[in-house]
Formats: C-alpha cells, structure tokens, sequence
C-alpha cells in the first residue's frame, strides 16, 4: 500500500475524531478584535501549537507587534532538504458573534443540524485550517508526503492586523517556498469547488461627525442646531447613486477589465441570480445594471456602508440632536485600482460633501491592495485534480469578492506558486449569525488536501 493509499484509508476512517478535533478548537472563542478575548485568542495558537508539535511539527508563536496576536509557524521537514515545501495559510481567529439574540444554538458551543456545524469561525477559518491540519496527521502517520509542509496561522486576520505580513517581510529569505495555499476560502455560489484566479482588496474607514459640544433638545434647537447625524446620513447617501454607481471623483480610473480566459467558468447564466437571491433570503439584486451579477460579486468594486451609530437607539422616544455620530464604510476594489489613492480621494469628496457647523474626520482603518493569481500554473492544475478526485468535478477558475489582505506579503516575501482555495459551502454564514461548516465538505476536504500534499513534487 503507498503512503497516499494508507493516508486516504486513515482520513475516511477517522471521521469522528476529525470532527471531535473541529469542535473542541470551535469552542475557544477566539474573537481577535474584542480585548476581552485576547486571552482566548492566545489560548487558540497554544492549542494549535500542542496539535502540531504531537504529529511531530517544530512549531513556535511569535509575538511581532505590542498589543497584536502570535503568529504561528509549524514546519515539517521530513522529505529531505532537496524537497519542495508547500506552505499553507489559515488564521485561528473569528468574528465577534453579535448579535447573539439571532443564533439558534450558542456560537461558541457546536451543534450539528442536517450534516452541517453550527459555530462561529467553523466556516472563517477553523473549519478549512483544521482539514489540513488533519490531511496532514494521515499523510505523516501513513509514512509522510513527498514534500515539506509549512503552516502560517494568524490571529489578526478578522481586524487587517499587521503581524503576519511584517512576519512575513522580516523572515522572508527563510520562508521562500516551492508552493503555498491561501486556504482561507470556499466554493463557488453555484456549489462548485473554486480557485481563485483574483481578489478584491480592501479600503475600511471609520468617519466621524461632530456639531454641537452637547446633545440638544430638538424641539428648543431644531431648525437652528447643526446636526451630525443628518450630515452623516447625506454624505453616505451620495457616495453612490440609486443604480449603485459609485461618485467619488476618478474611482473607477484604471480599472483592469477581465479577460475571456479568466471568465470562462463564470456563471453568467440567468439561473445564478436565483441562486444568489436563496444564498442571501433577498428579494431581488442590487448594483451597477450593465453588468452581470457574477461581475458585479467579483469584477466591480464597492461601497458598502457597514455600520451606523450616533444619538439614541434605545427602546422609546427621546428627542435628540446628537452632538456627534460615526459610520463605517468599506470600499472593495478591483485590480488596476490602488488603495492609497482611493482613501485619498474618498476622504476629499467625504469633506465636500459636509455642511456648515459638522466637522467630518475620516480613518482609515485597514487597506489591502487587489491581488491576481495564476489559474493555470502547475500548483493550480494539481489542486483542481485533487478536488475533482474527492469531490467529482474539478475547481473552477473564478474570482473571489473579498479580500485576504495577507496574500499579497505572500507574493512579495514568500514566492513560488500561489493557489487560492477553500472548502466553505455557498451560505455558510461567515461573519453571520448561524455561520456553519458543511461537515461531508470537511471530510473530503481531508482527502482532497492529502491528495494534493502527494502530487505537489
């Protein structure tokens, strides 16, 4: 029997303690963003570093930036000097739960509902860094894979932290790579496993607006008080119009239109709106109506306004003109856009668009640029043949609508072939309430990564 036969007899009889593995790290609540849980988050990398010095990893945690989370580094060198090292990324960290009112189970206890676990993080990222941890257990019990195995795992990438990529930069000739898997994704909205031939980056601001140096009674004030919930309001209602074109001066300039090749497998069919209205429970679709909905999810970038604060929102009535109110709003941006120019851009318009007696500051919060892959490279090809042999049919090249700012440090600091991938169903809930994990998608995830872990030489 070869070492890939064993590791695939391994992984399919070892369904129980896989999932048992999933959900004992699905129950550290390794919320990164929120300070009361960065002992939980610290909690998440030692687990892991447990997990992997057991199968014979030389793992550590690096502290790289005061008050950020480890980055964590297992290597297994066991193939010999002369073999090809594949790296592959994931991050241990989640989004907050909130709110929690809309989960039907704890998010921090697993339930299993219909074939599918129901957790924060099982979909973003535990789910598919804990499937090549596992592949990785078969293929070195059943003898080890032909090549050196590498994991990176964050803990910043829920909050655009900065430790990873610097990791990267600083470590970087030490770290150079054959291969490395961005496996922080999931499969097309049609249900097709993908890799991902771009992705979006990012631009996320913070914008405050202040008036008047106390709250008001709207009554005694109204009509004379500047108010900055208004402003705020008026400003993000005109960074885009009704048809959802985006107006901030000179932001679609440069914008790198797709080429045939890369949009061969997309799903332009009429069929895939209905599929995104079931995905999202909504009624009917939004955006630029000159372009198909695959292209608007992909090739277009956006504006969303992601969150809005200010005066009161309590039970009740309370007549208030707020002395101050905030927003975020995020941009994802397409290749051929740069995110330093954007936020540049965005906060000018942002300052025109004020009125008399509100001053409007603008953060910013994080910004990745675009990135674009090969589709067609070797590590490409072997990584859609390992789906199509687990799965029934191979990846199909599409892109991804959002962004893993990460991956670009990968390119500059790390090299070789990049395959980005992952084996998050379509309405897995990432960053949702009720976020869930299709489990048979885990379990033949773990023979897909084996699969791959011996084709790669």
């Amino acid at each position: 029997m070869s070492n890939l036969e064993g590791a695939l007899e391994l992984a399919r009889a070892g369904h129980d303690q896989a999932e048992s593995d999933l959900f004992e790290e699905l129950r550290i609540p390794s919320v990164s963003t929120l300070p009361e849980h960065r002992a939980d988050v610290r909690r998440n990398a030692d687990w892991l570093v447990a997990r992997f010095e057991r199968l014979g990893f030389t793992a550590s945690l690096s502290d790289v930036i005061e008050h950020g989370h480890p980055v964590l580094q297992a290597d297994w060198r066991g193939a010999g000097e002369s073999a090809p090292t594949l790296t592959i990324y994931g991050h241990y960290d989640v989004q907050p739960p909130d709110p929690l009112d809309l989960w039907e189970s704890p998010p921090f206890e697993p339930v299993v509902r219909e074939g599918h676990v129901f957790a924060r993080g099982s979909s973003d990222n535990k789910g598919n860094h804990m499937a090549a941890l596992k592949a990785a257990e078969y293929a070195l019990t059943a003898g080890g894979p032909p090549l050196n195995l590498r994991f990176l795992i964050e803990g910043e990438e829920e909050m655009s932290g900065e430790s990873l990529p610097r990791y990267l930069r600083q470590h970087s000739q030490r770290l150079k790579s054959d291969y490395t898997l961005i496996w922080d994704g999931g499969f097309a909205p049609d249900g097709r496993p993908a890799l991902c031939t771009a992705l979006r980056g990012i631009v996320y601001t913070e914008l405050t607006a202040e008036g008047p140096a106390i709250d008001l009674h709207s009554g005694g004030f109204g009509g004379v008080a500047p108010n900055p919930l208004n402003t705020l309001a008026r400003i993000l209602g005109e960074l885009k119009d009704r048809d959802g074109h985006i107006t901030i001066p000179g932001f679609y300039d440069g914008i790198v239109e797709p080429g045939a090749d890369e949009t061969r497998d997309w799903n332009r069919s009429t069929g895939y709106e209905d599929t995104l209205k079931g995905l999202m429970q909504a009624s009917t679709l939004e955006g630029e109506p000159g372009f198909p909905p695959v292209d608007r999810q992909w090739a277009r970038p956006t504006l969303d306004v992601n969150g809005f604060h200010g005066g009161f929102t309590d039970e009740g009535s309370k007549t208030v003109i707020a002395a101050r109110g905030m927003a975020k709003v995020s941009m994802r941006l397409v290749p051929g856009q740069d995110p330093d120019r954007i936020f540049e851009t965005f906060a000018e318009y942002v300052d025109e668009l004020s009125t008399p007696g509100v001053k409007i500051s603008v953060r910013k919060l994080g910004a990745a640029p675009p990135v674009q892959l090969d589709g067609q490279s070797p590590a490409a090809r072997a990584t859609s043949a390992a789906f199509e042999a687990a799965f029934g049919q191979p990846a199909a090249r599409v892109r991804a609508g959002g962004s893993v700012p990460v991956t670009v440090d990968f390119q500059k600091a790390v090299g070789g072939q990049i395959v980005c991938s992952g084996l998050a169903q379509p309405g897995s809930a990432a960053h949702s309430p009720n976020e869930n994990f299709s489990l048979d998608n885990y379990h033949r995830g773990i023979e897909m990564l084996v699969r791959l872990m011996h084709s790669l030489t």
